[in-house]
């Protein structure tokens, strides 16, 4: 991979994180008690999709990292129905629980030549330390298993297709880069500067596929409360290679 390749997709994925913005939906303002929330990532580079929810359009033309929703659902089995030009690319079902928020991932698979996948993501919204932020990095590329590096150290070795890290960190800009596991080079993705949001969950996932230049970043920030009044100076690095749930086609 050239430095100006590394660095094309460097500035992209600046512009797209500094934005923080929702893109490719409507959001929805009015929920029942139990409602559970769903968003939608769209992964799948060069194309546009539409979006149907037990039946029932909630999205239209929803491009490559855009992200869409939310949409209310009632607790239980769900169908997410996945179209482009009127042919069904992907259809699963996943069960949602009351009160809660869930990213929905349609993306590539680690081999190239497997079919797409969908990989469903519960979201944390639970209150943030003030100061700080939920960050939640997510690999949904063709990519082998990477390591990600946060200000030039290895936070999170060998994270496979279809998992996820997380972390608590102060607000603060970090410089992120995905390279393969145990190695330096080639830089898959950045390094990029991401600026965090205060009190949100900020979801950042790694899509496309290097070998045909269609790398790219799809950011997802969620705002929660804040809890306490200090702003403590420790990192939680979290877990790596957190799955969601992996439904193949």
């Amino acid at each position: 991979m050239s430095a100006n390749y590394s660095a094309h997709w460097a500035k992209l994925a600046l512009v797209l994180l500094g934005a923080m913005a929702l893109v490719g939906g409507t959001i929805s303002t009015s929920y029942a008690a139990n409602d559970a929330r769903v968003y939608i990532v769209q992964g799948l580079p060069g194309r546009a999709l539409d979006v149907a929810v037990d039946g029932k359009q909630v999205a239209s033309g929803v491009e490559a990292a855009a992200i869409a929703g939310p949409y209310a659902v009632k607790a239980g089995s769900r169908k997410i129905t996945f179209s482009e030009n009127g042919d069904v690319v992907l259809e699963r079902s996943f069960s949602v629980t009351a009160k809660s928020s869930w990213d929905v991932v349609v993306h590539l698979p680690e081999n190239s030549a497997d079919d797409p996948a969908v990989t469903v993501f519960r979201n944390d919204v639970s209150p943030v330390p003030r100061g700080k932020a939920s960050l939640v990095v997510a690999h949904t590329a063709t990519v082998p298993p990477a390591d990600i590096r946060v200000n030039g150290d290895v936070l999170f070795e060998n994270i496979g297709n279809g998992e996820s890290l997380k972390l608590t960190v102060p607000v603060a800009t970090y410089e992120v880069a995905i390279v393969p596991t145990g190695e330096t080079e080639p830089v898959v993705l950045g390094p990029l500067e991401l600026t965090v949001k205060g009190g949100a969950v900020n979801r950042v996932y790694a899509i496309g596929d290097p070998g045909k230049k269609t790398m790219n970043v799809a950011v997802h920030v969620i705002p929660t409360a804040s809890s306490g009044s200090g702003q403590p100076s420790d990192v939680n690095t979290g877990f790596g290679g957190q799955s969601g749930i992996r439904l193949w086609r």
